[in-house]
């Protein structure tokens, strides 16, 4: 570890007051991932918002990018890809169920697909053939599932997913904040 590194050098001497902003955040993330578990259509609705506004805003800058005199090459194409993503971040923002809805249908068609080539690679390979073809099987459910389950089921399913990502995260969060203070009161 660099010695002139003002962050970790701070941190290994002195972590101060730090701990208890990174306990804070840690907190706040577990809570976040507890009412995401126990309110999975408002995981769906947050989860379609935030995809209508990621998609709204690439379009306005695609479409500012090519309408400007920045952009020679493409500036058709990068003009209308703005509009297509306005289009999109729009309709996705007036019905983000259906926003998150697509974007659970698109996971598990990726888990589909991806389960499949990995049966496949399991079944021409020579390493790793158990591990390979267990995940492949698994990726085929999970997928099966986002694809052919209903629409609360799969936003059940993608809240589940959000859920525990957020509980976990927290937990670290947690456990790196505690650590911190323990270090601070030893020094």
């Amino acid at each position: 570890m660099p010695q002139n590194d003002p962050l970790t050098s701070s941190v290994e001497t002195e972590p101060g007051p730090a701990w208890g902003w990174i306990l804070a955040y840690g907190v706040l993330v577990v809570l976040i991932g507890s009412l995401a578990l126990g309110n999975p259509l408002a995981t769906g609705l947050a989860t379609g918002f935030l995809l209508g506004v990621m998609l709204l805003t690439y379009g306005l800058v695609a479409l500012i990018s090519g309408l400007s005199s920045l952009s020679k090459r493409g500036r058709w194409i990068e003009a209308l890809l703005g509009l297509l993503g306005v289009a999109a971040g729009g309709f996705v923002l007036f019905a983000p169920f259906a926003g998150a809805l697509s974007l659970v249908w698109a996971i598990g068609f990726w888990l589909f697909v991806a389960g499949i080539l990995e049966l496949v690679s399991a079944i021409k390979g020579s390493h790793d053939r158990g591990w390979r073809f267990a995940l492949g099987l698994l990726d085929i459910v999970l997928g099966g599932f986002l694809l052919f389950s209903g629409p609360a089921s799969s936003l059940v399913f993608l809240a589940g997913i959000v859920g525990i990502s957020f509980l976990f995260r927290g937990v670290f969060l947690i456990i790196l904040a505690l650590g911190l203070r323990r270090l601070s009161r030893s020094l």
